[in-house]
């Protein structure tokens, strides 16, 4: 292979990610939600790169609900997002001191509560 001394030179610098050091204290969090909460059902863990936070994820609103009670996230904070065909719950927290989202997806929608998401993605289009 050939390398041509007119190859155009990418002036490009990639934004400084941080260390994985300042994740250290969501580590921790998570490690105590582990073994504080080792007998939940598994969620899928998001850890954000932009501050300390992470997300719980879960596919199910019975095993959202699982969660939340544990973590004694109030119900009426719960909040209910729909788009035209399905529904998610969110609530937010803090836990040995890092904030995190816990989620519950798959929650099944009335035919009122979809065509009121379609109204709303048809006027938002």
């Amino acid at each position: 292979m050939a390398t041509s001394l007119q190859t155009p030179s990418i002036a490009f610098t990639a934004p400084d990610p941080g260390r994985t050091s300042e994740q250290a204290p969501v580590f921790e969090a998570l490690m105590a939600l582990v073994a504080e909460f080792a007998e939940l059902p598994r969620p899928y863990i998001v850890i954000h790169s932009t501050g300390p936070t992470f997300v719980l994820q879960l596919m199910h609103p019975s095993l959202f609900e699982a969660w939340r009670e544990a973590l004694r996230l109030p119900a009426d904070k719960v909040q209910l997002h729909v788009t035209s065909n399905s529904g998610w719950l969110s609530s937010w927290g803090r836990f040995r001191g890092v904030a995190f989202e816990l989620t519950g997806h798959g929650v099944p929608l009335s035919a009122e509560q979809a065509q009121v998401a379609d109204e709303s993605s048809a006027v938002a289009a």
